[in-house]
């Protein structure tokens, strides 16, 4: 099988299991058509084919996946920086496709400067042409169309992915919301007396409800990702003291204001069709961040900083806040288990992050006063463990989740009590606490293998007796969760290994790309968790 056989292979992997959820960083008719005319550059095939790898069933490549990812993705930065085409000044969007691509495998193998160097490599590439804002010229061919459409899926794609890596402490986003006047996506044709938003118009609820005015599902995805944003900055950014976040005119009640306005907007346009599986990815992502946000803008440990700021916070205002978040808590973990039993693919590895932080509070309410949600939050935070386990086949930082969250777990008898309790208590936590609070909520550190809990797992600092200290343990955490309830990952490697090891792209012609589902096999007594993908696509 020679390169081009490939590369043909890896786009149709790529458009059935990636493209459009959520990321729209090509026009897939467009980019057919540059592939079939020769006028994809070298660099952006290899970081496609790197791509795609991840999403291949085969099982020759249980053992070699990332290392594969790794080879691909090596070979098109080099190209990328020594190409005098790479960097140029071109107004071809190639190289901030490949970027894009190239950063998420970096973000997720843990090479998180890499990824953030180039991620903002793309931003900056993006914003030298201008793409965030509306193409200037009146061209009405079909080519013209074409490009326009895919870079303005681009660009928000771009959007979408600075503010997921930026769900952290001390760590801005590239792309400010005021500059971005570029219209969202519409998804369908406009009538005449109708009109597409950008994205302060969402924002504003001046604006958002006027009539005639249009947003799709993918552009309210956008929305919610800057209110996300937005939460980001208000409760793990923002030190000083601000308008009291129970009073109507603080920013608290003004993000969770837009919040349910856009939820009303988000339930108005479900799919029509269930076969529309790329309006259900956005709506998915669109609902998850909508439960995400309200999660981390009510999370107990953050709340519970916000309280050290104000002399006195309303008791029922704690307690309303503490029972909104867990019920998004439970909610966001039942959209994201039953999207993807119900076939429809997650594929960012941001959904990881996201039932990690609704994992955290399962974990709060395990050690409570009250046995039936006790008794519930045990069976969600199991479930969390099990959906952090199947994923980790397709991307590593999630058995860095799972590690993280059973640590946190472990020690939630002690955390329960401070975080649900009064205001008072919370100074009893200790450094090493205020540590761990923190990376549980930060996606950034939960891309590195070598995170602040990594570090206290790894010299044993957990005070519990039967934490389990090394990954693969069949230990279950001390609370009511089953002691079958492991999360071991089978056939990966270890984010610690050589990253030098990797693989030359030209042997990689024995080992075919295939959308095929693996079939059984032996492997010698040791069972690999299968995900199958093509009947899973075709079961909805």
């Amino acid at each position: 099988m020679n390169a081009q056989q490939i590369f043909h292979e890896a786009s149709e992997i790529f458009f059935v299991h990636y493209h459009n959820k959520p990321y729209t960083l090509f026009h897939a008719a467009l980019f057919r058509r540059k592939a079939a005319a020769g006028q994809i550059p070298r660099y952006l095939q290899f970081a496609f084919i790197a791509t795609a790898v991840r999403f291949s069933s085969q099982l020759q490549w249980k053992q070699r996946k990332q290392s594969t990812i790794d080879s691909y993705a090596q070979a098109s930065w080099e190209m990328i920086m020594s190409s005098p085409d790479g960097l140029g000044d071109s107004s071809d969007v190639s190289v901030i496709q490949a970027l894009a691509l190239l950063a998420i495998i970096d973000a997720t193998a843990g090479r998180r400067r890499a990824a953030w160097v180039k991620i903002g490599m793309a931003v900056r590439v993006s914003q030298d042409l201008r793409m965030m804002e509306e193409p200037a010229g009146t061209g009405s061919s079909e080519d013209v169309l074409l490009e326009r459409e895919e870079r303005r899926g681009l660009f928000w794609s771009l959007f979408l992915l600075d503010r997921f890596v930026c769900c952290s402490f001390r760590r801005p986003p590239a792309i400010k919301v005021k500059d971005c006047r570029l219209y969202l996506p519409v998804d369908r044709g406009l009538g005449e007396a109708e009109a597409p938003l950008m994205l302060g118009e969402l924002l504003d609820e001046t604006v958002r409800g006027r009539p005639g005015q249009v947003v799709g599902l993918s552009g309210l995805s956008v929305g919610f990702a800057a209110l996300l944003g937005r939460t980001i900055d208000c409760m793990m950014n923002r030190e000083e003291r601000a308008i009291e976040p129970w009073k109507e005119t603080s920013d608290y009640s003004s993000i969770r204001t837009s919040l349910e306005a856009l939820k009303q907007m988000a339930d108005s346009h479900s799919p029509d069709e269930p076969s529309d599986t790329d309006g259900t990815s956005h709506l998915v992502l669109s609902l998850t961040l909508y439960h995400l946000t309200h999660c981390i803008l009510s999370h107990p440990f953050l709340l519970g900083v916000k309280r050290q700021m104000y002399q006195a916070t309303p008791t029922a205002w704690i307690e309303a806040q503490i029972a909104s978040c867990w019920s998004h808590a439970l909610d966001l973990t039942t959209l994201v288990v039953d999207a993807k039993a119900a076939g429809y693919m997650l594929a960012p590895s941001f959904y990881s992050y996201c039932v990690l932080v609704a994992g955290t509070v399962h974990a709060l309410l395990l050690h409570g006063e009250d046995r039936p949600a006790s008794d519930r939050a045990s069976k969600y935070l199991k479930t969390s463990f099990e959906y952090l386990s199947e994923i980790s086949e397709m991307w590593q930082n999630s058995y860095i989740m799972s590690d993280a969250l059973r640590f946190f777990t472990n020690r939630c008898v002690r955390y329960s009590g401070i975080l649900l309790g009064p205001s008072s208590l919370f100074q009893t936590l200790t450094q090493t606490d205020i540590s761990v609070l923190r990376c549980v909520l930060d996606y950034w550190a939960m891309m590195d293998p070598r995170n602040p809990i990594s570090d206290l797992n790894s010299i044993n600092i957990d005070c519990f007796a039967d934490s389990p200290n090394k990954r693969g343990d069949a230990d279950a955490p001390s609370s009511s969760l089953s002691p079958d309830d492991t999360t071991t990952v089978v056939g990966s490697e270890s984010p610690s290994k050589n990253e030098n090891q990797t693989v030359d792209p030209t042997v990689l012609v024995d080992f075919p790309l295939s959308i095929s589902s693996p079939v059984n096999s032996d492997t010698g007594g040791q069972e690999f968790h299968k995900w199958d993908w093509d009947n899973e696509l075709g079961s909805i």
